[in-house]
């Protein structure tokens, strides 16, 4: 997808668009749920998979309206997922919680194509930021653990903005940050709600990453890899407006 040489700033999405969120909790949860023996069989294996996702969103998406702490979003999940253990003690909900949260992280990955995306968009000149929903110590962490920290990318979590994504806040926010308009800017990322329409509502220039092929809108701006990604426009103008400020000099 080639992008105008309008575009000065460029936002990436974090969880499932650079690193492999759902994988790593997939992988993560099926090593945990094995080593507590509650699942009987492969059919049990994707039951419980299925609910810890459905239980996962509900609460995460309470904590993202700030309705509950991020602290309070994890007990409400392991206590929701676990309801026939007696998990009313938080120090012990809190201890659960953290097996699962070892077996997670240990399986972070970022893609194939993330690092390689970045590198693009800073070659090509532009400004770049990681904007995501979450807690900026957690996510810092994911982007160190992933490889991800030395490319340049500023990350910009939602616990350090005024709202979450998609809030017009947030992408506003992000903007400032960057010293850019919005309308200068590209915001790159794999929920179509959160990341596209929330950034187009904001005034930026929303890309959806679907690397599922999911049905989505007719017209959507969908690309299904970061390889797709085509700043050759907006190093052509940089280019221009620096022969141009040498001819002036």
């Amino acid at each position: 997808m080639r992008f105008p040489g309008s575009i000065d700033a460029v936002l990436f999405d974090l969880d499932d668009t650079l690193v492999d969120h759902r994988g790593a909790s997939e992988r993560g949860l099926r090593g945990w749920l094995a080593g507590l023996g509650l699942a009987e069989d492969d059919a049990d294996l994707e039951r419980h998979v299925d609910r810890w996702f459905a239980i996962e969103a509900r609460h995460y998406e309470r904590y993202q309206r700030r309705e509950i702490t991020h602290l309070e979003h994890r007990r409400r999940r392991i206590r929701d997922f676990l309801a026939d253990w007696d998990l009313s003690d938080d120090r012990l909900a809190d201890e659960t919680f953290a097996d699962f949260l070892g077996c997670y992280q240990a399986a972070w990955r970022a893609f194939d194509d993330a690092a390689e995306a970045i590198a693009a968009a800073r070659a090509a000149g532009l400004r770049v930021a990681i904007l995501t929903n979450g807690e900026q110590a957690v996510q810092e962490n994911k982007v160190r653990r992933t490889g991800l920290a030395g490319l340049g990318a500023r990350v910009l979590a939602s616990s350090e903005l005024p709202a979450a994504k998609p809030d017009p806040r947030a992408f506003h926010a992000a903007c400032a940050t960057l010293g850019v308009e919005p309308s200068r800017c590209a915001m790159v990322g794999d929920s179509e709600r959160h990341d596209l329409r929330g950034a187009q509502r904001a005034g930026l220039v929303g890309v959806l990453l679907d690397r599922t092929a999911a049905p989505t809108a007719a017209g959507t701006p969908r690309i299904s890899s970061l390889r797709e990604l085509d700043w050759s426009a907006a190093r052509g103008e940089r280019a221009r407006a620096v022969a141009g400020g040498l001819e002036r000099g």
